[in-house]
């Protein structure tokens, strides 16, 4: 089924329960936004390396534009508007990149988009492994993390695979929606994977980062997975009892 093909009008809410996750039925519903198909041709042939680098990253940040019209609650819930108890509109969307990103270009392009009424901004953070000393160790907290933590989404370059578990543990209870480029990024406890099957871009989900961020992810979206998994490295016994989808405090 292609991205293109959504019809559903009806919003989910991924809920844990003893018996696993299911889709529970939200209440309010809520106007289903067009998700493009996203196919990735290599033609190796003619274009140059940084070229190929640079259509595959593009669709990838189109992946992750998109995912921003499917996912709420969390860190997604917009900030009040000054002086007002109303959700402001133009709360801007903050999506920052993690390490080094194969194609810097691709996600320059996010800054001219809009959610609605809201603007999406771009954060740039240097990874780990960037960060190690001249005897190569790494900090123990990355510097900019209160920065980091105010974004809606994170993306994690390849660069920063090594260094997974450091970082993910460290967002854990911050409402964030991660979205990595890295095998057992699901496993290490990420929301969403970009992967690519059959010159195709595709993603896989989270169910318990999820639920753990308190995201929801709208039905239509999960549907599409490649894959999703219902538990990670990051689980603890409290996590069992944690819904997913009811909005950030």
């Amino acid at each position: 089924m292609g991205l293109g093909g959504l019809l559903s009008h009806t919003d989910m809410v991924v809920k844990r329960s003893q018996h696993g996750f299911h889709a529970a039925r939200v209440p309010q519903k809520l106007r289903l936004l067009g998700l493009a198909v996203c196919t990735l041709a290599f033609f190796c042939g003619v274009l140059r390396g940084d070229e190929v680098l640079d259509r595959e990253y593009k669709v990838k940040a189109a992946f992750v534009y998109n995912f921003l019209k499917f996912v709420e609650g969390g860190r997604f819930t917009p900030a009040q508007e000054a002086g007002t108890q109303r959700p402001d509109p133009n709360d801007p969307i903050v999506v920052g990149i993690l390490g080094v990103p194969p194609s810097r270009v691709a996600f320059e392009e996010l800054k001219d988009k809009k959610v609605g009424t809201r603007p999406v901004q771009i954060r740039w953070f240097k990874g780990l492994t960037q960060l190690a000393g001249e005897d190569g160790n790494v900090p123990s907290a990355h510097p900019d993390l209160d920065a980091i933590r105010k974004c809606h989404v994170l993306f994690f370059c390849p660069s920063e695979k090594e260094l997974l578990p450091r970082m993910l543990s460290s967002l854990r209870n911050d409402g964030l929606l991660t979205v990595g480029d890295v095998p057992w990024f699901l496993e290490t406890g990420g929301v969403i994977n970009l992967l690519i099957e059959d010159k195709k871009v595709r993603f896989e989900v989270n169910l318990a980062a999820t639920a753990r961020a308190r995201l929801t992810i709208r039905s239509s979206l999960l549907r599409l997975a490649a894959r999703t998994v219902e538990h990670d490295r990051l689980e603890t016994p409290d996590d069992q009892e944690k819904p997913g989808g009811s909005s950030h405090p």
